[in-house]
């Protein structure tokens, strides 16, 4: 029963209910399926390099905060030279089991709910990696309340595989954010936005 429960989990609608609008232990339960299926096993690749010299460029050798990191693939690729600390956070267990294999000196990566996570001290850069999405509502809301984990002159880093599909939040963040960057990365249709 339970195997049939988590095939259910991986389909497209159904994960985008579960992810979006159910607890947090289906919600974990969930992402961790999509890892341990393999459908998510895209993440485990090298991310773009201009996503990694984005992340460099803002964090100003700060302290970044990744929430929704998954398996911590983004933080290994990150110079050392180029941040104090890294904290990544995801729901799903599987996802962080494999983010500790590449955790190092300054990085950590621990098993937290975006929705619900409250992290210890303050940060430079907040990344959300296609992450944010997985806000159901109330996203600016929940912006402004990450906004006090930014340290002075702290910003938020969010990108979107599918800008179409999330205009309704990419306009929410235009209108109600300062704008430090927005654009599409080269040859992409992946939409990058800095603010504070």
């Amino acid at each position: 029963m339970l195997r049939k429960i988590d095939r259910v989990l991986t389909s497209r609608g159904i994960l985008y209910l579960v992810t979006r609008f159910c607890g947090s232990a289906l919600r974990r339960r969930a992402f961790d399926q999509n890892y341990i299926s393999g459908r998510w096993d895209h993440f485990d690749k090298e991310p773009s390099t201009e996503i990694v010299k984005v992340i460099e460029k803002y964090a100003r050798k700060g302290r970044i905060l990744d929430l929704g990191c998954g398996t911590g693939i983004l933080a290994s690729m990150l110079s050392p030279d180029s941040f104090e600390y890294y904290l990544g956070v995801d729901a799903s267990q599987e996802a962080i089991a494999r983010a500790q294999k590449r955790k190092g000196e300054k990085i950590r990566v621990e098993i937290g709910d975006i929705l619900s996570y409250k992290p210890k001290g303050k940060f430079d850069l907040i990344v959300f990696a296609e992450s944010l999405y997985y806000v159901p509502y109330f996203r600016r809301r929940f912006l402004q309340c990450c906004a006090r984990w930014l340290m002075p002159g702290g910003l938020f880093v969010v990108t979107v595989v599918e800008p179409r599909r999330f205009r309704s939040m990419i306009k929410m963040i235009r209108k109600n954010f300062q704008i430090v960057e927005d654009r599409f990365f080269q040859n992409s249709q992946r939409l990058l936005l800095v603010f504070g």
